[in-house]
């Protein structure tokens, strides 16, 4: 009974000349030009991850300068010369595994054959296989004769790690980096061997495989055998999704519209039944990053390609994230990814990373309140130390407190009894020009440094509030119009004014029409917290001056304040100066 086993897509398809080479177009080129013009390098090197044609190219040229009908781009594939070179059993043609042929033992032998003239073909061609593997030695048992090798003897040098060469082998190669296939072109490559092969095919299946591979041609064709077979001859995208484990877009456009809408319960009821799904975690995460990345892009450069399968998804989210939102969920995903092996289970791990897109997403709405701080530990002192005056805790939050981080007074002078000095009166600032209505509800110069604080918002556009002064504000209808004027010209870009409006709106239940100059400013939220601080800090300067017991310390030990160092206490928790 005759059985015959059918080829491998990889071997069956592999190009036998430059025309039928998938891509790396500017190898093809540069070769193409030397062989036309029979101005052939002596040694050359091709580098490149793995399945991207190496090889393939190697064997080409050896074709290409021993067949039978002359030295051209297009050998004749019919000749003896170019039939036992397809076929691997060409004389003159020796391939040579690096990895398995380390010494330099075995590479001086191979030299010395390379003295003798070809006994088929017009050139003895050497093609070295992942050469980045030669020991030292043998590295340098290659060096003469590649600077001066016989006239008949063509080098062509592959490796997937070119920084393992050394610099002396590199300077005498003609050096050619070959690159990955996109994905739509490796679709387009399997499509077109599926249809010669009469094989069903879904394109969703195709690009699944073509993205797997990245951007290797060989693994694309490998993986494409292993689909047919496990498909029994309908390449079905499903099908494939299942074979490879690949994440389902449905679901991580699902995760990311939840995200949009800041619906928590969503987030983890999805978490939840992804993880009873054994879904891949590491996958999705990546994916959420990969869109974040292609919304990114479509934000700075435009729009989405017509030709993209997920468009009408993508149209959905595109204004559902602004630039801050999206960098935020890329930075959360890739180190959620990178460290998912740390958590007590996957599956914690990914759902925490979708409540730190949700708890940390600009604008406050889907803000986690801030936990209450811990309060200060207990510490031993041998000596009574006088105590620094509690100031005032100061009106405003604390989210653009500018002081270090260093700046605690668990390590300060802890109270005895000394009173604390009063605080110097504030000093009073010219207020802003500005129109007010009779309305209440409106903000006015006065309060407007307490209002920028309750507005819902985080991030740059709070910064962009707390640095903002009131400069008029009015009511037309049902419409509040507001002109703030800031210092920083970033600030007053449309985008920014965008979202200093819809926060404003949220805050005042109505639409907000925002003007926002660019100018000098006094009284901004920012100004106030900074003059409250350093009232404090004054006086607490001046209790310590007037301490006796201090002054004792000084007198016994000869000890002095440093100058800067001092702080104020206070039992109001972050916002404490």
């Amino acid at each position: 009974m005759n059985q015959t086993v059918s080829q491998a897509l990889a071997r069956k398809w592999r190009p036998r000349d430059f025309d039928s080479l998938v891509g790396q177009a500017h190898v093809v080129k540069a070769l193409s030009h030397a062989l036309d013009n029979q101005r052939l390098h002596h040694a050359y090197l091709f580098t490149g991850t793995r399945g991207v044609g190496k090889t393939t190219i190697a064997r080409i040229l050896a074709r290409a300068v021993n067949c039978e009908q002359g030295i051209s781009r297009t050998p004749c594939g019919k000749c003896q010369a170019c039939v036992e070179i397809s076929q691997g059993r060409f004389v003159d043609l020796l391939e040579v595994d690096a990895a398995t042929n380390t010494r330099v033992d075995e590479m001086r032998a191979l030299l010395e054959n390379a003295m003798y003239a070809p006994t088929a073909g017009r050139y003895k061609v050497y093609v070295i296989d992942e050469v980045h593997m030669l020991s030292t030695s043998a590295f340098n048992a290659m060096l003469k004769t590649l600077e001066e090798p016989p006239g008949h003897v063509l080098f062509i040098l592959a490796t997937t790690d070119p920084q393992k060469i050394p610099a002396t082998v590199l300077s005498r190669c003609l050096q050619f980096a070959l690159r990955q296939l996109p994905p739509d072109q490796l679709a387009d490559h399997l499509a077109h061997i599926l249809s010669e092969e009469k094989i069903a095919f879904e394109p969703g299946a195709l690009r699944l495989l073509a993205k797997a591979a990245r951007g290797s041609v060989r693994d694309a064709l490998s993986l494409t055998d292993q689909a047919i077979a496990y498909s029994a001859g309908h390449v079905g995208e499903e099908t494939v999704r299942t074979m490879l484990g690949a994440v389902d877009q449905q679901v991580v456009h699902q995760l990311l519209q939840a995200l949009a809408q800041g619906d928590g319960k969503a987030l983890l009821e999805l978490s939840n039944a992804l993880a009873t799904a054994s879904a891949p975690f590491g996958a999705i995460l990546d994916e959420l990053a990969a869109i974040a990345y292609r919304l990114s892009v479509v934000h700075f450069a435009g729009g989405l390609d017509a030709d993209d399968p997920d468009q009408a998804a993508l149209q959905n989210l595109q204004g559902a994230f602004g630039a801050e939102d999206l960098q935020l969920i890329y930075q959360i995903a890739t180190h959620a990814r990178a460290e998912l092996h740390l958590a007590p289970e996957e599956s914690i791990g990914f759902s925490m990373a979708l409540v730190r897109m949700l708890a940390f997403k600009p604008g406050g709405q889907g803000a986690v309140a801030r936990a209450m701080p811990l309060a200060p530990l207990a510490v031993k002192a041998t000596v009574p130390v006088p105590e620094v005056p509690k100031a005032a805790p100061p009106v405003l939050a604390d989210e653009f407190d500018e002081s270090p981080p260093w700046d605690t007074a668990d390590d300060l002078p802890v109270a005895q009894s000394q009173p604390a000095a009063p605080a110097p009166a504030p000093v009073s600032k010219p207020q802003p020009a500005y129109t007010q209505s009779a309305s209440g509800d409106l903000p006015s110069a006065a309060n407007w440094p307490q209002v920028s604080q309750e507005v819902p918002a985080k991030g740059l556009t709070r910064q962009a509030l707390v640095q903002a002064e009131l400069v008029e504000a009015s009511r037309e209808g049902d419409t509040l119009q507001i002109v703030l004027r800031t210092a920083i010209k970033t600030y007053t870009e449309p985008s920014m004014v965008t979202r200093l409006e819809s926060a404003l709106s949220q805050y005042y239940g109505c639409t907000v029409r925002l003007q926002v100059r660019f100018g000098e400013v006094q009284q901004t939220a920012h100004a106030v917290q900074s003059e409250t601080r350093r009232q404090a800090l004054d006086g607490a300067k001046q209790a310590l001056q007037e301490d006796p017991f201090l002054k004792d310390i000084q007198n016994l030990m000869g000890a002095t304040v440093v100058s800067g160092s001092e702080r104020t206490l206070s039992n109001t928790g972050p916002a404490d100066i």
